[in-house]
C-alpha cells in the first residue's frame, strides 16, 4: 500500500514541480536529465543499494513526521532536533508521508528550491549549476530521509544575506533555525564572522595580536577563560563522538580508548588543528576506505581538495570580492577544523562537511564569475576612454 502512496507523491513531484521548474526556467536537456537522475536515485538507495537500517535515523524522522501529521505528538518535542526536523517534514506540501522515500522526495524538493533560488537571485552560472547537479554527497543526502537538507537550506539562505547582501544581522536571523537543527553549525558561522572581521583589515599589528592570542590559547589555555571553556567543550564533544562509534558500549570504549588522541596543548595542539583541518577535507583517505561507498567518497574528497586549491590560485582584482572570499575561507577553516577535531566516523565526516562544501563552491564560483565580469567592464571602459576620436591622430610617444 505504501508503494501506491509513493506513486502519488512521485506524480506530484515529477509532473507538478519538476516539469514546472524545467519549463519555467528553460533548462537545457542535460540539466533536465541530471535533475531527473536525482529523482531516480531516491528509489535506488534505501532497501536497494543498502538496507534502510544502514542509516536508522531515517526511521526516527519518518515515525515522528507521521506522528506530527496525525496530531499524535505534543509540542514539547519540537524543540529537539528530531522534533523540529519532523515538524518541517510534516508541513511540506507532499500529499503523503508513508515511507522513507516520502521524506527523501521532500529533500529533493528542498534541493530544487535551492536550485531555483540560485537562478532567481542570479547566482547561477554554468559552474554553479553543474556543481550542484553533479556533487555526489549532495546527490546522496538529497535522496535520503535525513535532516541535512534543511540544515543546508537555512545555512544557504543565511549566508546569501551575509555574503552577497552584506546584511549580517539578517543573515544570522535567517540561519537561526540551524540552532535547533545542528547547533554547532551556527556557532561555526559566528566563529567565521569573528575571524573575518578581525582579518579583513590586513595590518601587521592585527596579525601580531592574533599570533599572541593563538600562542596563549595553545600553550596556556587555562589563562583565557573563554578559550578554556571552549577547550573543555570540544574535548567533551570529541570523546562523546568517539564513544558514539561503539554505540556507547563502555566496555568496548574502554578497550578502544588506547586509540583515542586527547587534545594537547602548545605545539601539539597547533599540530592537531592543522592536521585535523586537512584530514577533515580528505577523510576517508583512499587507503582507509573499507568499502566501495567510502572509496567513492575518498575520490570525491581528493577532487574537492584540488578544486579548493585551484579556486584560491585565481587572482581576484575586485577588492570587495576578495573580502567575500576571505569570509568563505574563514568559514571553511573554522568548519573543517572544529568538525575535524570532534568527528571520527567516516560517514559522519562526509555528512557534517557537505553543507559547507556546497556553500563554499556555489558562492566561490559566483564570485569568480563576478570578478571576470568586473575585469571585462574595466577593460571596456579603458578601451573606450583611450580610443582616438574620429579624424584625430593619437599623440605619438616620440
Amino acid at each position: 500500500m505504501d508503494f501506491i502512496y509513493d506513486i502519488i507523491n512521485l506524480e506530484f513531484v515529477f509532473f507538478t514541480v519538476f516539469l514546472g521548474v524545467a519549463y519555467c526556467w528553460r533548462l537545457e536537456p542535460l540539466k533536465v536529465l541530471l535533475l531527473f537522475g536525482h529523482i531516480l536515485v531516491i528509489f535506488l538507495l534505501n532497501d536497494v543499494l543498502f538496507p534502510v537500517t544502514y542509516m536508522p535515523d531515517q526511521l526516527l524522522y519518518l515515525n515522528t513526521s507521521q506522528d506530527v501529521r496525525n496530531f499524535t505528538t505534543g509540542l514539547e518535542k519540537f524543540d529537539t532536533t528530531f522534533g523540529f526536523s519532523s515538524l518541517l517534514f510534516s508541513i511540506t506540501p507532499l500529499p503523503f508521508i508513508n515511507s522513507v522515500q516520502s521524506l527523501a522526495m521532500i529533500n529533493f524538493l528542498i534541493f530544487l528550491t535551492i536550485f531555483v533560488f540560485i537562478k532567481k537571485v542570479k547566482l547561477s552560472t554554468e559552474r554553479v549549476d553543474y556543481f550542484l547537479l553533479l556533487f555526489p554527497s549532495l546527490l546522496l543526502y538529497s535522496s535520503l530521509a535525513l535532516r541535512d537538507m534543511f540544515v543546508l537550506l537555512f545555512l544557504f539562505l543565511g549566508l546569501y544575506a551575509l555574503i552577497i547582501r552584506e546584511r549580517y544581522f539578517f543573515g544570522l536571523l535567517l540561519a537561526s533555525p540551524v540552532i535547533i537543527l545542528k547547533f554547532q553549525n551556527y556557532l561555526m558561522i559566528v566563529g567565521a564572522l569573528i575571524l573575518f572581521f578581525y582579518l579583513r583589515k590586513a595590518k601587521p599589528r592585527r596579525y601580531l595580536i592574533l599570533g599572541i592570542f593563538v600562542f596563549i590559547s595553545a600553550f596556556i589555555p587555562e589563562k583565557v577563560p573563554l578559550v578554556s571553556q571552549l577547550y573543555e567543550k570540544i574535548e567533551w564533544w570529541r570523546f562523546a563522538l568517539f564513544a558514539d562509534q561503539f554505540y556507547y558500549n563502555w566496555a568496548v570504549v574502554e578497550q578502544m580508548k588506547q586509540y583515542y588522541e586527547p587534545l594537547g596543548t602548545g605545539f601539539i595542539l597547533l599540530y592537531q588543528v592543522i592536521k585535523y583541518f586537512f584530514y577533515m577535507l580528505l577523510k576517508p583517505l583512499p587507503w582507509e576506505a573499507g568499502n566501495l561507498f567510502q572509496l567513492v567518497q575518498s575520490v570525491e574528497n581528493l577532487i574537492i581538495f584540488v578544486m579548493i586549491i585551484w579556486c584560491n590560485r585565481i587572482k581576484i582584482l575586485n577588492y570587495k570580492i576578495r573580502q567575500k572570499i576571505l569570509f568563505l575561507n574563514s568559514l571553511l577553516f573554522v568548519s573543517m577544523t572544529i568538525n575535524g577535531l570532534v568527528v571520527f566516523n567516516f560517514g559522519s565526516a562526509v555528512r557534517y562537511k557537505f553543507p559547507f562544501i556546497v556553500i563554499y563552491f556555489v558562492y566561490f564560483f559566483y564570485l569568480l564569475k563576478s570578478d571576470e565580469l568586473f575585469v571585462k567592464q574595466v577593460k571596456t571602459i579603458w578601451s573606450v576612454n583611450n580610443k582616438p576620436q574620429s579624424g584625430v591622430l593619437p599623440i605619438s610617444s616620440s
